[in-house]
């Protein structure tokens, strides 16, 4: 879960990059017919994400066939979902506007409370099969957790038409909210309880 929000953190900081380099691109070389050349640095720089994000994915299956449950769905989910993100930011920095970090950040948003959704979903069916593995306390917290991520996703929504820095405002807090649980995960997985978590 914490390497999910590190991941998250690193593509949204990634998006940022590639906005910025896509907006500093110089025009593409008289070569039209090298295809590599032409692309402005921003989409290429999307696509080698976009790949890298393909391969981890595929390494990750190639474990759980080996041997299965190496890797947990959820982990397998948050290596789809940033596939599915990779797609889309490529799809965006093709566009002459570029990428809508907003609309990113919202995509993100989206992908996490449907993440946490799945959790509370899980904690309630281990509740019911093992009582006393999921406490009542830990399926109060992963249902504050889905109502958080609704939330957010709802006040993401709802800036569509605000100013430029409220949209920043709130994309900051995204990240703040990232960093903070990456944090307290790490200083879990030091302790050796993050499964308590």
């Amino acid at each position: 879960m914490k390497l999910r929000r590190l991941v998250a953190v690193a593509v949204l900081l990634a998006a940022c990059g590639a906005t910025l380099y896509k907006s500093g691109s110089a025009a593409p070389p008289a070569k039209a017919s090298d295809a590599k050349e032409s692309e402005s640095i921003a989409v290429r720089y999307a696509r080698a994400q976009l790949r890298a994000a393909e391969l981890s994915l595929q390494k990750a299956q190639s474990m759980n066939k080996r041997v299965p449950g190496t890797l947990a769905s959820g982990m397998i989910e948050l290596l789809a979902d940033e596939v599915e993100l990779g797609k889309l930011r490529l799809q965006a920095v093709m566009k002459p506007e570029g990428i809508d970090l907003l609309q990113e950040s919202i995509q993100r948003a989206a992908m996490t409370l449907r993440n946490s959704e799945t959790k509370l979903k899980k904690a309630l069916e281990t509740n019911q099969q093992a009582p006393s593995v999921v406490t009542p306390a830990d399926i109060e917290r992963a249902r504050a957790d889905v109502e958080v991520a609704r939330l957010r996703l709802e006040y993401g929504r709802s800036l569509s038409g605000a100013s430029s820095e409220a949209k920043l405002q709130w994309q900051i807090e995204l990240l703040n909210d990232e960093l903070s649980s990456i944090k307290e995960q790490t200083y879990l997985l030091g302790q050796n309880r993050l499964t308590q978590f």
